[in-house]
Parts: structure tokens; sequence; C-alpha cells
């Protein structure tokens, strides 16, 4: 899975600085939100795969969507950056016509983001224990 905090810089998947900026320095509306995150990150991850597996080319757009829009909160640059990389190949996909598609893993494509997620969860459990302790 992803690294233990001791082999990373903190910050490696988020920038809790840039959600603290924008909330006008609130750190308790920042820690609402980020409980909010790892509460929805396992239900997140569960559709991606979900969504992957099956090939259900809308379920998996509307995940990415809400990816994205989570990662956008912390500034989750690397989490971010897959979830645009899937979204081209979604688009690029669809506009194909049946007879160019071939057989997309979407599976395996989608694999690295849920990992890549799970590491920002832990990123960010982490801060909180930190806050607590």
């Amino acid at each position: 899975m992803c690294e233990s905090s001791g082999n990373r810089k903190v910050g490696d998947f988020c920038n809790l600085e840039f959600l603290l900026v924008n909330l006008g320095w609130n750190q308790e509306a920042a820690e609402r939100l980020i409980h909010i995150f790892l509460e929805n990150v396992p239900i997140l991850c569960e559709r991606l795969e979900s969504a992957a597996v099956q090939g259900d080319l809308s379920a998996l757009k509307d995940v990415l969507h809400d990816i994205r829009s989570s990662c956008m909160l912390f500034s989750g640059h690397r989490c971010l950056d897959q979830t645009r990389e899937i979204e081209q190949f979604v688009r690029e996909y669809l506009l194909k016509t049946p007879v160019e598609s071939s057989v997309i893993d979407w599976h395996s494509m989608s694999a690295p983001l849920n990992v890549c997620l799970q590491c920002m969860a832990a990123e960010l459990e982490n801060y909180l224990q930190k806050k607590v302790g």
C-alpha cells in the first residue's frame, strides 16, 4: 500500500495549508472537513472499484468527479492527476465508435488511484492524531 509516514515527507499527498488558507485559518472547520473526507473515502474507493470492475463508465465518471472534488479541497495533486488521467481515458473511450473501441482494463487503471486515496486518508488521519496527541 502506501509507505509508512516515517518514510515520506509530511504533505506528500495533501496540502493542509491550502485548506486552512481557504477557510480563513479556521482549524475547527478544517478538522470537520477532514473527518467527512475520512468517512467518505472508503465509500469512494468502493464505488471506484465497483464501477471499474463492472466497466460501468457512467458510474466511473460519477465517482471520478466526486473524487476530484474531494481531492481538490485538500490540494491532493497526486490523486487529482490520476483522476484527471482516468477521466481523459473515459472521455476518449466514449468518443470512439464501437468498432474502434478496444477493451480497457478499468480496474487495473483505477487501482493506483484507490491506493493514492488511501495514502491521502492515512496522511489526514496522521494529521488529526498529531492534533489530539
